[in-house]
């Protein structure tokens, strides 16, 4: 139904377009149910749909993860809490989704999904770091990239990734000090315009976007020898509007680092696709966490659903949409599928 239906996605009108036989309590004690596991049964799903998908010519996997938030109202909301993703943004009251996707090519497949809980401190990168480790790795893929914001970059999420020897490209917070004792704060805000040259950066679809980039080796106490990248659109731009990157990657050119960063707006698609075309967040399910949690978690495993029937039909190096596999379920193949 949250295919299907293309107004509001409450319980009550999900259940108007069920057979007679399901009625409205019936689904309710589903979603109330605690004997089943939301994000277990979205492990078992992401690796059956992650191998009907064709593998990458070259082999590399990207893991993304980012956090989405779902605004809510009224009382009865205990796990969310008032919160933004940035400081340019206001405060909004909702709940928080993490999400952690595989890309490779033009192919996106959400991996694991976690809702946080407010009153867990840390929670985002413990559950980050949870994600990492429950995801095993595909035997066609040789090399692993993970791509996340500053909020991930701790360096409990960093030890892990170097310990299962993989690659990142991260944001990097400017609390982090080289191991001179050099904030990178100080190096985004004293650095000259003169060093920095412009260097193109191409997206997904070919794209191309011109940045301002300085960047050089330097060694981090607990990540060792890495490249550390500074990045702006204008070349009077401030220190705050300046992004610093942190990769892991052999010998990388500043383009090569842009365009691997580039790729973290595929999980971007992913939240909008989940909140426009499956109902992110709309049901209305209150008072107990795993109500909630079974609620925001039904949009992942429909999406998985849709890519474990129809993914065979996708090729890596074309582009694909959500919307695009819905056809298939309103021309009658869902039913003939399962």
């Amino acid at each position: 139904m949250l295919i299907l239906v293309q107004g509001s996605a409450t319980l009550k009108n999900l259940t108007r377009h069920m057979p007679r036989s399901l009625h409205y309590w019936t689904v309710l004690r589903m979603v109330k149910a605690g004997y089943w596991d939301a994000s277990a049964l979205i492990t078992e799903l992401a690796q059956a749909a992650l191998y009907s998908l064709p593998p990458p010519a070259d082999g590399i996997l990207y893991l993304i993860g980012d956090k989405t938030i779902s605004g809510k109202t009224g009382e009865k909301q205990p796990l969310a809490t008032y919160t933004r993703m940035n400081e340019y943004q206001q405060f909004t009251f909702g709940i928080s989704l993490v999400l952690l996707i595989a890309q490779w090519g033009r192919l996106r497949i959400p991996l694991v999904a976690a809702v946080l809980d407010p009153k867990k401190k840390g929670d985002q990168n413990i559950q980050f770091r949870q994600m990492l480790r429950r995801f095993e790795q595909s035997s066609w893929a040789s090399q692993v990239i993970v791509l996340a914001d500053a909020g991930f970059a701790s360096k409990d999420n960093l030890r892990l990734i170097m310990q299962k020897q993989w690659r990142y490209v991260f944001a990097l917070p400017r609390t982090w000090k080289l191991a001179d004792g050099t904030h990178l704060r100080d190096l985004a805000r004293h650095l000259p315009k003169l060093y920095y040259r412009r260097v193109a950066s191409y997206k997904l679809d070919q794209r191309r976007k011109d940045y301002l980039v300085f960047a050089r080796r330097a060694r981090l106490h607990t990540l060792g020898d890495v490249t550390i990248l500074l990045s702006k659109q204008r070349r009077n731009d401030g220190p705050k509007k300046i992004k610093l990157i942190v990769t892991n990657l052999d010998n990388p050119s500043a383009s090569a680092i842009l365009n691997v960063y580039a790729r973290r707006w595929a999980v971007e698609v992913t939240f909008r696709e989940l909140k426009s075309g499956l109902h992110l967040g709309q049901m209305q399910v209150t008072g107990k966490e795993n109500r909630v949690r079974h609620a925001m978690l039904f949009p992942v495993l429909t999406y998985l659903l849709l890519l474990r029937l129809y993914g065979s039909e996708l090729e890596a190096d074309k582009s694909f949409s959500l919307f695009t596999l819905k056809t298939s379920v309103y021309g009658g193949r869902f039913q003939r599928a399962t």
